[in-house]
């Protein structure tokens, strides 16, 4: 921070104040007070980067160092220099039970001592304030993480829970499916066609149900845990198969007309990302695209093969945000999944934003996932907002060897 510093005085005698000012003006904005409770009500609402402080003021409601008790209620990195005549040890443990950053004895304290003092105790401030800040940022950062990662550990715990339940139906379908090769051998003793269709139909429906579940448990997203950044692989065209199915079973949006159209990738690809992973990732930017959309907008989502990005860049055009771009090139190019919906009402400045903001429900629409589940090295992200309002979310992921 290099902008002029602001020095509080208080002090109670209008000749120290003019001296004092005089004192301290080429090195920073001064602002004087007699009364130290108007005093107060200045530092609360101004930043003051250091307070020089009289001591004893027997026309005041209070003194020096009942000031800087009440003002540690609520500022404790203000650097305040007491400016007394009193030398005494007594009131050198008073101040130090205050925290003031130095005591000035008036009838020792030269000009240039007292502008050096303010100097540092300005300096002083500044680093406190900064280091409050980091702290502060650094703990809500952390309860993000925490919050975000809560809701990734949700998942995965839902996720293992619907798992469970497939595995059981399937185990109850191959009985089922027993029981319908005993009911097709007691038709055919029988002699009975009609009992001998509904057999087949059973059969018919039982194994296309078992076939599907199997798919499922034995296909990409049945092992959680095994896959990592650095050697998983997604199936772009299976992905995008269970993205249908998850807002097929999700009909909150229904109520707004809203929806998700989802086209294939017109040649089989896997890319560089966790299957489960690249999942929620798409959710999350397809849920975002829909928060933002115009009642009774679809959100449409088709995949790309880009072999140039720069390129591909181009060909979007501006304005446009690019979050995560890769230092070097990827040889064998990258899937987009381009996203776009009609957002009228939102512009590329409150995008940039969401994209840094934490959400209220961090499970829907949570732009931080995106980062988060694929890893910034491999998960580019370009927002394009054209004249019309027609909002474009491209995901660009490298594709896998």
């Amino acid at each position: 921070m290099n902008s002029e510093p602001l020095i509080l005085v208080l002090e109670d005698e209008r000749p120290q104040l003019v001296t004092l000012r005089a004192t301290l003006e080429p090195i920073g904005r001064v602002t004087d007070f007699s009364d130290p409770e108007r005093a107060l009500a200045f530092i609360r609402g101004q930043q003051v980067d250091a307070a020089i402080v009289d001591v004893h003021m027997p026309k005041m409601p209070i003194n020096g160092i009942e000031f800087v008790r009440a003002l540690r209620e609520f500022d404790k990195d203000l650097s305040v220099i007491i400016r007394t005549g009193d030398a005494s040890a007594e009131l050198a443990d008073e101040a130090i039970e205050v925290q003031a950053y130095r005591r000035a004895v008036k009838s020792k304290t030269s000009v240039r001592e007292l502008r050096e003092l303010t100097r540092a105790a300005i300096a002083e401030t500044r680093t406190k304030r900064k280091l409050t800040r980091d702290a502060g940022s650094t703990a809500e950062i952390s309860q993000q993480l925490e919050k975000t990662l809560g809701s990734i550990e949700d998942e995965l715990s839902v996720a293992e829970s619907y798992r469970g339940l497939l595995f059981s139906l399937r185990n109850q379908l191959t009985a089922v499916a027993g029981f319908g090769e005993v009911w097709s051998t007691l038709a055919t003793q029988a002699d009975n066609r009609a009992l001998l269709e509904a057999a087949a139909e059973h059969k018919r429906v039982v194994d296309r149900m078992l076939a599907d579940m199997a798919a499922f448990l034995d296909g990409p997203f049945a092992e959680l845990q095994t896959a990592t950044l650095r050697n998983a692989r997604a199936d772009v065209n299976t992905t995008l198969d269970a993205l249908k199915r998850k807002f097929a079973a999700t009909p909150g949006w229904a109520a707004e007309r809203k929806s998700v159209e989802i086209a294939p990738l017109k040649q089989s690809l896997v890319v560089a990302a966790p299957p489960l992973k690249l999942l929620t990732a798409l959710r999350h930017a397809a849920e975002y695209c829909l928060k933002i959309s115009e009642p009774a907008t679809p959100v449409t989502l088709e995949p790309h093969y880009v072999q140039e990005l720069e390129q591909y860049l181009d060909k979007i055009g501006e304005p446009n945000l690019v979050f995560n771009r890769p230092a070097r090139r990827h040889s064998v190019g990258y899937v987009s999944f381009a996203m776009k919906t009609n957002a009228p009402k939102i512009d590329l400045a409150e995008v940039r934003q969401d994209f840094h903001r934490y959400p209220d429900d961090p499970r829907v629409g949570n732009l931080h996932m995106l980062s988060l589940t694929l890893g910034e090295d491999r998960c580019m992200v370009v927002v394009n907002l054209d004249q019309a309002g027609v909002l474009a979310l491209h995901l660009c992921i490298p594709v896998g060897g």
